[in-house]
């Protein structure tokens, strides 16, 4: 039964019902969820697109991880105006697409420009949260090598926040993989907990302990993730523009940012009359030019020579970084985002090593064993599922059934991974990984349902034993005849008198349906294949 015009005179039950086998019911069947209810441009993208994108996502991800280190540098003294600025970049960028798009293009409705901007302006102050912790943790953590391998702290604590507001259900080896992250960075910060306060660093340093701000970087994801919960709650289902967003997004973080510089301040004991010349500093710097020549017991001597190289650098990058992650998840698939971040954490710890990389130092024992404990427990939690599937593929151990139902379970994936663009801000992609894995698997779940009577049925007839008393069985357990019940015969006639197949419905063994009410096919017949997902087969 493979594809069948839907207002056409169906043939009789038996033609139909009969012409194929159970096979031919799953390929029909399955045509129809791919036709029906994944049509929305799901495609799977071919190899050589994805191992382009994977490579650019890599280099732009890699820059934007050492440039991100590296401007604070010559920017140590500055990092509420890297702050500001890292934010404010994208607010002229996203309104030279948003201004025209709303004027002269359906991309931007009606519906999306009335969304209340206080909602924005939420979206915008938890951001702004996550953004400075970020930033001053990154500033004032003196080895960059660990910094990358602390940020993946995101996984066990997101996955905390998750459980709590979404009801996030995880698999063992989810589980074991978040506590195996926490076992690498434990073994990473052994020496930073163990150490003296080293008498030779620079006054702001002494007083605020190293430790303090690898523990900002770690908690720095939980405005993040309280960000992508009220995003999912305030926007619901609506449709939105993700640049009209993280644009509107941005303007409110930009706003956010200059308050935040108050209690910031406080944190690293400057007083608020300086807030406004450390910032014309930062300006300055960017340009080049020193402005703090004289050590005051507060900052040290600026050193902005690389400041217009290394600030410009990361700009371009983060920018670049941002508009892939949307291209990737809008066009290809999150799979290719987790790889990279994966694959990321080794290639940055060694990148930092090198001698000729600015405040370089030498990877320890316990940075490597870390590092190896980390991305074990990365590879266990992200790539798990899909190596059982590729054994499984490989070994052909999955029943014809589970193979209908694993290829549409990853264009479902698909298919919600796109709308993850609204739920995830700009550079917290990584930090919301386990976010996107539960959404997808909530739709996954909602749209692939079996229930215990669809389950009995189908193991009944791989018995080759009939699970209704109105179907026999053939050869080989195919199915040979379903005999027509009142109910069948009287929804015969509904539709033809109605004309009406697609939305007619009617009952049906409760063997097979689980006493539910199965919506007839494009042909005017009973979905009585079990196994496949519910929406294709239930009303």
């Amino acid at each position: 039964m493979s594809g069948v015009p839907g207002l056409k005179k169906p043939p009789s039950e038996k033609d139909k019902l009969l012409d194929g086998q159970s096979s031919s019911n799953n390929a029909s069947v399955s045509k129809q969820i791919s036709d029906d209810s994944l049509s929305d441009d799901v495609k799977d993208e071919k190899g050589s697109t994805l191992i382009i994108a994977f490579f650019l996502m890599l280099f732009f991800q890699l820059g934007n991880r050492i440039f991100g280190k590296l401007e604070t540098y010559p920017m140590y003294n500055y990092p509420m105006f890297l702050n500001l600025m890292s934010t404010a970049i994208y607010v002229p960028l996203s309104f030279v697409y948003i201004i025209p798009a709303a004027r002269f293009t359906n991309n931007i409705t009606k519906e999306q420009i009335a969304i209340p901007k206080v909602k924005f302006g939420v979206m915008g102050g938890l951001d702004s949260i996550a953004c400075i912790m970020q930033v001053f943790a990154v500033n004032y953590i003196s080895n960059a090598s660990i910094i990358v391998l602390v940020q993946q702290s995101a996984i066990p604590i997101s996955m905390v926040i998750s459980k709590i507001f979404l009801k996030a259900r995880y698999t063992i080896a989810q589980y074991s993989g978040a506590f195996i992250v926490l076992l690498g960075i434990s073994v990473v910060l052994i020496p930073t907990v163990m150490k003296k306060p080293d008498e030779s660093t620079d006054a702001t340093a002494n007083k605020v302990n190293e430790v303090f701000w690898l523990a900002v970087l770690a908690f720095s994801c939980i405005p993040m993730c309280m960000s992508s919960v009220y995003k999912e709650k305030a926007l619901g289902e609506v449709d939105i523009d993700v640049i009209y967003l993280n644009g509107w997004v941005s303007v409110f973080q930009t706003l956010m940012s200059v308050p935040i510089c108050f209690p910031s301040a406080s944190l690293i004991n400057m007083p608020y009359s300086e807030i406004m010349p450390n910032m014309y500093g930062g300006l300055l710097c960017w340009f080049g030019i020193n402005t703090v020549t004289d050590s005051n017991g507060l900052q040290p001597i600026d050193d902005c020579r690389m400041g217009p190289y290394f600030v410009s650098a990361f700009f371009f990058f983060n920018v670049a970084y941002n508009l892939l992650i949307i291209i990737i998840l809008k066009h290809g698939s999150a799979n290719v985002l987790w790889l990279c971040s994966t694959v990321i954490v080794p290639l940055s710890n060694v990148a930092f090593s090198l001698k000729f990389m600015p405040g370089h130092k030498d990877l320890n024992m316990f940075d490597l064993t870390g590092l190896c404990v980390i991305m074990t427990g990365l590879v266990v939690y992200r790539f798990t599922a899909q190596l059982r599937t590729l054994y499984e593929h490989i070994f052909g151990t999955l029943t014809e059934e589970e193979v209908v139902a694993e290829k549409v379970a990853r264009k479902i994936g698909k298919k919600t991974e796109r709308k993850q663009l609204k739920f995830v801000g700009l550079n917290q992609v990584e930090a919301l990984n386990t976010f996107v894995d539960i959404r997808v698997s909530h739709a996954q779940k909602a749209q692939l349902f079996r229930s215990p009577q669809q389950i009995r049925g189908s193991l009944l007839m791989r018995l080759g034993i009939p699970p209704s008393p109105y179907i026999s069985l053939g050869p080989k357990g195919r199915l040979a005849d379903i005999q027509r019940s009142p109910a069948m015969l009287g929804a015969r006639r509904q539709m033809n008198s109605s004309g009406s197949a697609d939305k007619l419905a009617f009952q049906y063994s409760p063997v097979v349906t689980g006493g539910r009410k199965p919506t007839v096919d494009i042909a005017g017949y009973p979905a009585i294949n079990p196994g496949l997902e519910k929406r294709s087969s239930f009303v």
